[in-house]
């Protein structure tokens, strides 16, 4: 065997990323930076929260929304000649000797891979389009995160696995209706992993994003909020503002006027 730093398809032979790997990806990338207990997982324990298990499944329960294997393109892929040329063996070995400019390197070659790859996600099995809608949006916006800012496959560390999601070319079917816009799609994924009282101090934090939002927007990010059981109680609302000073045109912009 040759290539370790590569996963081969077994029928195609051609570079590929699984599925359970951007699955793992966008798991650990929620855990890690989006807010909310309903995010974390805890694997030793085989916890997971609300979000968490509904989302990527549990060991008892499949998830909502299923991650394909992701396949190069044909002809807009390439295999590239690529090194390792650690100049201190010894040093980064045993880390007894001190490295030293008459130390010898051992370059070590390998293949990369480069190219546009198709990516997937589709309701689970016995799930309806309409209730996976939110779920899927969600996962798109995590996995467009977590392979923009952490990456995937082998050498991340060192840059390897960056990648930036595009919008599918059009293949005759017909088109989708406008989904949210990117903003929106991030304060609707922040918005399901709230508790109540995470709640005002989303909304001032995201006070610059919720206000560049627009009239439609704002109230799909109202509706987001109130079907979690949020902004329903007057009086909250009343205290919030008082400890929030800057909360007054945020509230005013999702139509809560005092």
């Amino acid at each position: 065997m040759l290539e370790t730093a590569l996963t081969l398809h077994r029928a195609y032979g051609v570079p590929y990323i699984p599925g359970s790997a951007l699955k793992g990806l966008a798991s650990r990338y929620a855990h890690l930076y989006l807010e909310g207990e309903a995010w974390r997982r805890d694997l030793a324990r085989f916890h997971q929260g609300e979000a968490q298990a509904g989302l990527f499944g549990t060991t008892e329960e499949q998830g909502l929304v299923v991650f394909w294997d992701a396949l190069p393109l044909p002809g807009k892929w390439k295999l590239h000649p690529d090194i390792l040329n650690p100049h201190h063996p010894d040093y980064y070995g045993s880390g007894e000797a001190p490295p030293a400019d008459w130390d010898s390197p051992v370059p070590v070659p390998f293949l990369s891979a480069t190219g546009t790859f198709l990516l997937a996600l589709s309701p689970a099995p016995g799930v309806s389009p309409e209730e996976a809608g939110p779920w899927l949006r969600a996962a798109w916006r995590i996995l467009a995160w977590a392979l923009r800012e952490e990456g995937v496959g082998a050498k991340t560390s060192s840059g390897y696995g960056r990648i930036a999601l595009e919008e599918p070319a059009s293949q005759g079917e017909k088109p989708l209706a406008p989904g949210p816009s990117p903003v929106l799609q991030d304060l609707l994924t922040r918005a399901r992993a709230l508790s109540y009282r995470e709640v005002p101090r989303f909304l001032a934090s995201q006070a610059e994003a919720i206000l560049g939002l627009s009239v439609e927007e704002a109230q799909a990010l109202r509706r987001a909020l109130e079907e979690r059981g949020f902004l329903r109680n007057p009086q909250d609302l009343k205290r919030w503002r008082k400890e929030h000073p800057g909360l007054e045109g945020v509230l005013a912009k999702l139509g809560l006027s005092a």
